[in-house]
């Protein structure tokens, strides 16, 4: 992963929605600092936690499309 990605990146690489990672942001899911001009930054550990809620989600909606 780069070393610090702005939403758009991070959608772009994850294969989401730009807003889907600006509502994460919003409602406390994930939490990157904001560069100079006031852009969120996600750096590898950012990322990394990203994926991992992603596909714990994935995980989850499976689950609930078999029930």
């Amino acid at each position: 992963m780069n070393a610090s990605l702005r939403v758009n990146e991070v959608a772009r690489h994850f294969n989401i929605n730009a807003n889907t990672v600006r509502h994460y942001v919003r409602i406390g899911l994930l939490n990157p600092p904001k560069d100079d001009s006031g852009y969120h930054r996600f750096n590898a550990a950012q990322q990394q936690r990203l994926g991992f809620k992603l596909g714990y989600l994935s995980t989850v909606i499976s689950i609930i499309k078999k029930v």
